[in-house]
């Protein structure tokens, strides 16, 4: 699949991360997908990848797009060729998300919420991702992609496939972690978050829907309202200015 293949490359060349023989399977219906994906799969997942295959759900009965579907094996692409790399599921996923083309206004509207309310998800707790809720997964599936895009604005990318070489050769990720980023794994995470809370809270505006759009209509009438009425009070004032000067130059005439 062309797909998988251009992904491939791209991975190889970026972070220099091995070709591998993918077979991929998309499920017809929802019964076929949860018969191959198991019981332990979450419902809101789109697609899974493990060892050397890939399952995807079908658009037919996922409702995706047909954009969202090349999304989905272009992510599942970077789990199959990071597989045997010893991550943690924030930087595993994180890179899919970021490699797949997924971090748009509706992940950062999250961020922006969990900013304000000061919510963000521990990343040792991401490791559960799949067995929590489909809102918090939305939110950790968030951070994750947001702390990798910060990492390569911060660091380049050059320095994620340094880590992850790193990483094979240590085989403990804080150990690549700490060498490749000169920061303990710890240490990034707290950075990311003083970052991440000045960056994301103007989102929580997107997170208001329909009635931000409500509101900025709102303020821009209001506005435009207030400044008209301090035009003409303006008016009034020179026109009352006028009177008084030309009243004045009446006093001051001689009689003749």
């Amino acid at each position: 699949m062309r797909t998988v293949h251009d992904q491939q490359e791209n991975l190889h060349r970026q972070y220099g991360l091995p070709y591998r023989t993918v077979h991929v399977f998309i499920a017809p219906d929802a019964e076929a997908y949860t018969s191959l994906a198991g019981s332990a799969s979450p419902l809101w997942s789109s697609g899974l990848a493990s060892g050397d295959r890939m399952l995807i759900k079908s658009p037919a009965f996922s409702r995706q797009t047909l954009t969202a579907f090349h999304r989905t094996l272009r992510h599942e692409t970077v789990h199959l060729a990071l597989s045997g790399y010893d991550l943690p599921v924030w930087f595993e996923e994180g890179l899919a998300q970021y490699e797949s083309g997924t971090f748009g206004v509706s992940q950062k509207a999250l961020l922006g919420r969990a900013a304000w309310q000061r919510s963000f998800i521990p990343f040792r707790e991401i490791e559960h991702v799949t067995r929590m809720s489909a809102r918090n997964a939305e939110l950790a599936y968030a951070q994750s992609v947001a702390a990798v895009d910060h990492m390569i604005s911060y660091f380049g990318v050059e320095l994620i496939g340094k880590a992850l070489d790193l990483n094979k050769k240590y085989e403990h990720f804080p150990t690549g972690f700490r060498n490749a980023f000169l920061m303990t794994p710890e240490e990034f995470e707290k950075h990311w978050q003083e970052y991440a809370e000045k960056r994301y809270r103007i989102f929580v505006l997107m997170d208001l829907g329909g009635s931000f759009w409500v509101l900025v209509t709102f303020l821009f009438i209001l506005g435009y309202v207030l400044t008209r009425i301090r035009r003409w009070k303006l008016l009034k004032r020179w026109e009352q200015d006028e009177s008084e000067n030309d009243l004045e130059t009446d006093k001051g005439d001689p009689i003749a």
